[in-house]
């Protein structure tokens, strides 16, 4: 048994996986607290995990930032990331890192898995005076973002030649860490006022990689663009499969879902689905005609929220816990979230992808360039174009027989027990 933390920065798609992996960690045999904003209290003391809280600017409301972002008028891109990032990842840091050292005051003994973006422990690594955890592994819940002559984030870009090739890439990494340069600065201000005797020259995105003494990306070859020169330190340890249902109680049409004609499932996951128009609303609009039974699964919002009819091909509820789903599942329409994304192309569902905020399009870029789904390159889709991908998908046994063979590749990944690895050795 070994005594670990678990942190994660209080956003739902950071803190929902580490949640995951703190559950399975402590069905292992270890110890676990989990160290997380205050509204993740209750979710963590219902899985029977110690909850230590997060204070100060660290202990925030993500609505309240998206809502602040979006009253700004910030358009996707840089501008919208480095407001996102300076003020959920970066300007908690000084508080992470003193919740951080409180708990290895109280316990020196104990090891420290956390996502990439809490920053709490990176101080460590500059030199800023604390306790070390026995061991860190870093988890990313997105695809891989480190820099590589090979790739950017968001693919190889096209060249003449090899050399050529690694050119292009490393000015197209080079533009994207000076896109992220406003998050970048703010993190090495932070650090020198914390005392650091090293400064902060990495990328943003970079350093949060390679700081942990280990990284694992919850993803696999076939979905990531290859590098050839990834980090020793960078593991691709595969994605975490879907949360069990619990005390979920199928709906009264759960049993429509036989298998007589295809089943398309549309989401805008758990955060991004407090606007329905973007895509649920298109994809049933869309769809209305098609010979498919299509399933809106809102994420917890209020189906009350739709603002459109709902056709008689389609079913709407406010959760469906995709272990169930899944299965049944012909397409996922999706607005890209990795979490989402990689669990319908491990149970062997190809997707059209809809997003343009955050990993999203850096996700649908692997999904076009591994021919595993169709991306419609907008957030907002028009209902013709949510029909015109369906129905090319449908017929499209090249791309079934591509997210067919990614799908063995996911079953063969442990992601907990990789983890569990990368930490104890």
């Amino acid at each position: 048994m070994a005594k670990i933390i678990v942190a994660a920065p209080p956003v739902p798609g950071e803190f929902g996986p580490m949640l995951h992996v703190a559950r399975a960690l402590a069905a292992r045999g270890h110890r676990i607290t989990v160290l997380s904003g205050t509204l993740f209290r209750a979710a963590t003391e219902a899985a029977g995990l110690t909850f230590a809280p997060l204070t100060g600017e660290a202990d925030y409301d993500i609505r309240e930032l998206v809502a602040d972002r979006e009253r700004l008028g910030l358009a996707p891109g840089p501008e919208q990331l480095n407001h996102d990032w300076i003020h959920a990842f970066a300007d908690p840091m000084p508080e992470e890192h003193r919740a951080l050292q409180a708990l290895l005051d109280e316990d020196p003994d104990q090891y420290l898995v956390c996502n990439v973006l809490f920053l709490g422990a990176l101080p460590l690594r500059y030199g800023v005076p604390g306790r070390r955890p026995l061991g860190w592994v870093g988890v990313s819940v997105v695809g891989l973002a480190v820099s590589s002559d090979d790739t950017t984030f968001f693919g190889p870009v096209p060249a003449a030649d090899a050399d050529a090739a690694k050119a292009a890439n490393r000015a197209g990494n080079a533009q994207f860490a000076a896109a992220l340069g406003p998050s970048r600065d703010r993190v090495a201000e932070l650090l020198a006022g914390m005392g650091a005797t090293e400064p902060f020259t990495e990328s943003f995105v970079d350093g949060t990689y390679t700081a942990p003494d280990a990284t694992a990306v919850l993803s696999v070859p076939g979905f990531e663009f290859h590098r050839s020169d990834l980090p020793g330190s960078i593991h691709l340890v595969g994605a975490l499969p879907p949360l069990p249902p619990g005390d979920w109680e199928p709906p009264s049409w759960w049993a429509e879902l036989d298998g007589s004609r295809p089943v398309v499932v549309v989401t805008q996951g758990t955060l991004a689905n407090h606007d329905l128009s973007q895509l649920v609303e298109p994809a049933l609009a869309g769809l209305a005609d098609q010979d498919v039974t299509v399933v809106a699964a809102l994420g917890g919002a209020d189906p009350a929220a739709l603002t459109i009819p709902v056709p008689g091909n389609a079913r709407v509820a406010g959760y469906i816990p995709f272990a169930e789903l899944l299965p049944k599942a012909s397409i996922l329409i999706t607005n890209g979230g990795a979490g989402g994304t990689q669990q319908a192309l491990a149970a062997g569902v190809p997707v059209i992808v809809a997003g343009e905020t955050e990993d999203k399009p850096a996700n649908a870029a692997r999904v076009a360039h591994h021919r595993l789904g169709i991306d419609l390159a907008t957030a907002t889709p028009a209902p013709e174009a949510v029909a015109g991908a369906t129905a090319a998908l449908l017929r499209d046994d090249e791309i079934r027989e591509n997210v067919a063979r990614l799908a063995k590749v996911y079953a063969e990944h442990d992601p907990v027990a990789e983890i569990e690895r990368l930490l104890l050795g």
